[in-house]
């Protein structure tokens, strides 16, 4: 064999080589990318377990939508932290959603319906809060989250438990 034809040769494996490593490079990337987002959900999943969460989720949940934030103010202090903390931990939501961390669809799955409710309660309160701390970004990315399942009509989707009446495990197990 002449040395063209090693030095050919040569090239021709190590083109081969370069490329199955960059395919091999590319899967892993994708499989490490799905595993982020799927953590992300199980850490979403805790988070909204959490027993002040669930609390104070329960106890705005109990205030008729569009309560204006005096009247929310008047209910007390107690009010005012379930809002604070089912606020923050919204707003966490959304960046993590927005940034696409956490994939829209599981976050409307988890709470959609739970989301826009819980804006239509809270959001005469975060505007006020807006005006009186002369802060607009206070819970933005809550209220930007409420408005994508308000878009999709969350509300007023057919429940999961119709919608998916006849779902199968991908695996075929029962």
């Amino acid at each position: 064999m002449s040395w063209e034809a090693v030095t050919a040769l040569s090239t021709v494996l190590t083109t081969a080589v370069i490329l199955v490593t960059a395919i091999a490079a590319v899967a892993q990337l994708r499989l490490i990318r799905q595993q982020r987002r799927d953590a992300a959900a199980v850490e979403l999943m805790r988070s909204l377990q959490d027993k002040d969460f669930i609390d104070g989720f329960r106890l705005l949940l109990a205030l008729p939508a569009g309560i204006s934030a005096a009247d929310f103010r008047s209910r007390g202090a107690h009010y005012l932290d379930a809002a604070f903390i089912v606020s923050v931990r919204l707003e966490m939501l959304a960046v993590l959603v927005h940034r696409d961390t956490i994939a829209y669809d599981v976050a409307e799955d988890l709470g959609g319906g739970g989301i826009l409710s819980m804006w239509l309660r809270l959001k005469d309160l975060t505007l006020a809060i807006r005006e009186e701390q002369n802060y607009p970004m206070y819970s933005e990315w809550f209220q930007w989250l409420a408005e994508q399942n308000e878009k999709r009509d969350r509300l007023h989707q057919v429940p999961a438990y119709e919608r998916h009446r006849a779902w199968v495990p991908k695996n075929g197990s029962r």
